[in-house]
């Protein structure tokens, strides 16, 4: 009688944390990812390791034409708009684009709770190449 006791207590307890693991999350979409980071970030980035570029707001927003494409607004404090793609790995690509005199190029990682997007790119012109790296954190003050 205790073996049928102790044998229906483990199953119990079985059942009851089974319940409690957590499922893997489904991917989400690209357009999931774009609503969820669409708003105004603010930007704590690196030049080269040495100089720092802060104090700043970069909106980013769904553009229009593009499938799983985002605009961003004051991307590097430049006052300028560059176009990337977003991925269901929460990637986003900034492919090589010119705009003025400078190329941008690079790569960010969003965090899984899509309040961080880490950045790796560089920007390019005549005289210079910068090797940039840092991070937006998702908010409307600077």
């Amino acid at each position: 009688m205790k073996l049928f006791k102790f044998n229906y207590l483990i199953i119990i307890l079985l059942v009851l944390f089974s319940a409690c693991i957590d499922e893997p999350l489904t991917p989400a979409s690209e357009q999931e990812i774009i609503s969820e980071i669409s708003g105004t970030w603010n930007g704590d980035l690196t030049e080269d390791g040495e100089f720092s570029v802060t104090g700043f707001s970069s909106l980013i927003s769904a553009k229009t034409d593009g499938q799983n494409e985002i605009t961003i607004t004051n991307f590097h404090k430049s006052g300028e708009t560059v176009t990337g793609v977003v991925f269901k790995d929460l990637s986003i690509e900034i492919p090589s684009q010119t705009i003025g005199e400078q190329i941008f190029e690079g790569t960010g990682e969003i965090s899984n709770d899509y309040n961080t997007i880490t950045w790796n790119y560089t920007i390019v012109n005549s005289d210079y190449t910068v090797h940039v790296t840092g991070t937006y954190s998702f908010g409307s003050s600077v």
